[in-house]
């Protein structure tokens, strides 16, 4: 009994198919007849649209259509095996600066020679990050962005918090204790590259305070990776939009900025300390594995589906007292260890020797 049903159901298909063939075979001529006005076919390299002539429907002349298939560029695919993450950062990025706060407060501004065009770009990259940073959570208050070139400049301009940022040097930025400094080394070096490593300080440097904000005396309690990598992520994303991607097309450009260790070779001691959730060491402990591998492995988060605000979440809870590993579990709803053996093999399918 149970054969023949299924005979029958499958003579039935057939003979559906086959009486509705013909109708559906038959190839669209212009002025031929159909069967319904808007009805469209190909025919011959045209596209047939079925109109009313009269009393009857026919098809008519048709306009010509190319017939090559073309697939929208993904302008992405230029990086390779990095492609995947910086097009998840980048479209992230798109919704997080579509939503900034454009009134925001405009930063006090310290500028040594505030005529100086790089000073300016400087200084217009930090006030577009604090414009994009402020939705995440209100600061509170109105940051100084200090700039100068000279070191007793400098020096004067923050000797009220000298204790805060007592490492700073040439070519370098800092931020903590409600002001951002960045010293222009011009007289040490002042090349393209340079330049645009001083141009990132408002991005990565400004994302900092808000860091500080939360982790209050707990700062040590986050590792080198997680700080300084996502500073990293909001740094290129501010990069990518501030002046309408006019000099960096795409998040993936602005990351070429980002010239610091990502590689086997140089960050797999670090690797092994951070998946030991070791606390934060400090800058230059790192071989500076925790901007360039740190800000791979915040990439990675994003292209998992976390944010910028996710980051500020954790730091809050260790500002609360929590650990990093508790904190870490409760945010990104994994356990450190299973991110780091989930990361691990990530990275063997980028082209940095893991």
């Amino acid at each position: 009994m149970l054969r023949s049903i299924a005979i029958s159901s499958t003579l039935l298909a057939f003979i559906s198919v086959g009486l509705n063939h013909p109708a559906s075979a038959a190839t669209p001529k212009p002025g031929a007849t159909c069967s319904k006005a808007g009805t469209t076919a190909m025919a011959n390299g045209k596209k047939l649209t079925c109109v009313k002539s009269g009393k009857k429907f026919i098809w008519n002349q048709g306009v010509k259509v190319s017939t090559t298939t073309t697939t929208q560029r993904d302008e992405f695919a230029i990086y390779g095996k990095d492609a995947a993450r910086f097009k998840a950062v980048d479209q992230y990025g798109v919704k997080l600066v579509s939503s900034r706060i454009k009134s925001a407060p405009t930063l006090n501004s310290i500028l040594q020679s505030p005529s100086d065009k790089a000073v300016i770009r400087m200084t217009e990259n930090a006030q577009f990050a604090f414009t994009v940073y402020e939705q995440l959570m209100p600061l509170g208050f109105v940051p100084k962005w200090i700039v100068g070139e000279d070191g007793d400049w400098i020096k004067g301009q923050s000797k009220d918090v000298a204790l805060c940022m007592p490492w700073l040097g040439p070519n370098q930025g800092g931020a903590s204790c409600r002001l951002t400094v960045v010293w222009r080394g011009i007289n040490i070096r002042d090349d393209a590259v340079m330049r645009n490593t001083m141009l990132v300080q408002g991005g990565h440097e400004i994302f900092h305070l808000y860091q500080v904000e939360l982790l209050k005396e707990n700062f040590a309690k986050v590792p080198d990776w997680f700080r300084e990598g996502s500073a990293s992520v909001g740094m290129g994303i501010v990069l990518t939009h501030f002046e309408d991607r006019k000099s960096f097309a795409n998040y993936g450009e602005a990351q070429k900025v980002e010239r610091s260790a990502k590689d086997k070779s140089q960050c797999e001691s670090a690797l092994n300390k951070w998946e030991n959730n070791l606390a934060a060491e400090g800058f230059g402990a790192n071989n500076g594995c925790e901007y360039g591998l740190g800000l791979l492995m915040n990439e990675y988060l994003v292209m998992k589906g976390h944010t910028l605000s996710d980051v500020l979440d954790l730091y809050k809870l260790v500002g609360n007292g929590s650990d990093f590993p508790a904190a870490f579990e409760q945010v990104y709803k994994t356990a450190s260890a299973k991110f780091f053996t989930e990361l691990r093999s990530y990275l063997k399918t980028l082209d940095y020797g893991w």
